[in-house]
Formats: structure tokens, C-alpha cells, sequence
């Protein structure tokens, strides 16, 4: 029922998010991108995630796991309780990284990485920010806001992960790598 609402009869009503269009580099985002813009990089995205490729990062899943559950036993141990918010987001964040971007970062035991500062950084959203509010209260402000270069990234964490991906990027076309083998291949901050 659920297919037939959102994809069969009423894809119309529900093909594009909110866009506030002050997202700076990430203009092409998947999670921002409209219409045909959406479905070409939802082409290209969907290779990623057939069943055999699943499979393959399933054994990197286990190894991050187990570090999770060591990380928690460790915790348990000595009979303080568990904030499962710290233990899940790096853990996430490790999975994530290692099988998309095949870069271990261990954040579950290295917080002050700088992979793991500027995902913190990016993902810090304040509805109390200025441009936020500016763009809500007043929508005709969004054109302006744009042309000047205002975004609700922080410009050093985006320079920062563009590095990140161009280093990635070049790293794998000179050694071909292959899928599966885990590399730290990010800039220092």
C-alpha cells in the first residue's frame, strides 16, 4: 500500500524535499537534488548497493561491531552506564566511512580525529541560527543569501571533506584499489 502511495500513484505529490538552496558546495546533494538532477545520481548511486556488494560489506561491518562491543564491555566493566548515543554515532560513522569511502577512522576510540570534529561539526544544526531564521521568516531573502555565498555549512568543514575525497580520488586511481581494503587516506587539519 505504502509503494502504491508514494511511488506508483502519487510520485507527483512527493518527488521533491524542501530545498532552502543555501547549501553552498553541496548543491548536488542526493538528499537536496530534484527531478532529473535526483535520478541521475540515484543511476549512478544504485550500483553500490546490489546484494553482492552488500555481502562484501558485511565483513566490515562485523569488525567494526566488535569493536563496538568491546568498546561497550569496556564501559560496562566498570559499572558506569552506557550513553548509547556515544557509542552508536561513531559507530555509524566508522561503517559508514569504511564501506563508502574505504577510510578507517576509528572514531569509536579516537574522538578528537578530524574526520570525526568536522562530521560533528556538519551535522551541528541550530534552528536559532540567523540565516536559518532569516530564510524562514523571509523566503524572498533566499536569492540574495545565495549570490552572496551564504550557506548553513561551515565553509572550513566542506573545504575539509573536499580535500578528504580529492586525496581519496587520487590515491585510488594511482594504486587501483581494491574494494574491501581499508585505508587512513584523509588531510591533517
Amino acid at each position: 500500500m505504502v509503494k502504491t502511495i508514494l511511488i506508483k500513484e502519487c510520485y507527483s505529490f512527493f518527488t521533491n524535499r524542501r530545498n532552502f538552496r543555501l547549501n553552498g558546495p553541496l548543491y548536488d546533494a542526493v538528499n537536496i537534488a530534484e527531478d532529473d538532477q535526483w535520478r541521475r545520481i540515484r543511476s549512478i548511486l544504485s550500483p553500490s548497493f546490489t546484494s553482492g556488494r552488500l555481502k562484501e560489506m558485511f565483513d566490515i561491518m562485523k569488525q567494526h561491531s566488535a569493536v563496538l562491543i568491546s568498546s561497550m564491555k569496556k564501559k560496562a566493566d566498570k559499572d558506569e552506564p552506557l550513553e548509547l548515543k556515544e557509542f552508536f554515532g561513531p559507530y555509524s560513522m566508522d561503517v559508514v566511512t569504511s564501506t563508502a569511502f574505504s577510510v578507517d577512522i576509528d572514531s569509536l576510540n579516537n574522538p578528537s580525529d578530524p574526520f570525526v570534529t568536522n562530521i560533528k561539526k556538519m551535522l551541528k544544526f541550530d534552528f536559532f541560527n540567523p540565516i536559518f531564521l532569516a530564510v524562514v521568516i523571509f523566503p524572498f531573502l533566499i536569492p540574495i543569501l545565495e549570490k552572496l555565498d551564504f550557506a548553513f555549512f561551515p565553509t572550513s568543514v566542506t573545504d575539509f571533506f573536499y580535500a578528504a575525497l580529492q586525496k581519496i580520488k587520487i590515491d585510488r586511481e594511482t594504486s587501483k584499489q581494491k574494494v574491501g581494503q581499508v585505508t587512513r587516506s584523509f588531510p591533517k587539519q
